[in-house]
């Protein structure tokens, strides 16, 4: 009693890197940055800033990165973990 499912896989690469799947994990990046940028601590290079970068369309799909924007980030990031943490809406 199997029953097979034929899968359209251009058209999952199509939904996303659609309009409203690349609107909607833009959302989602820039809350992420938000999220780090309220867990950031100052440190001796000054305040740490972070931000979500333009959406990217890739071969599969559409990606956004959030990054560090200055040192200071780079440095909370990597005593604090702050993107990772900010992933999980600060947990």
């Amino acid at each position: 009693m199997a029953n097979t499912v034929k899968l359209d896989f251009n058209a999952f690469r199509a939904f996303r890197q659609s309009a409203e799947v690349q609107s909607a994990i833009r959302k989602q990046a820039e809350a992420m940055a938000a999220r780090a940028n309220s867990m950031g601590s100052d440190n001796h290079a000054g305040s740490p800033l972070y931000e979500a970068s333009s959406v990217l369309s890739e071969s599969k799909g559409s990606v956004v990165l959030v990054s560090t924007s200055n040192t200071a980030a780079r440095i909370d990031t990597g005593l604090h973990n702050t993107l990772l943490k900010a992933v999980g809406g600060g947990a």
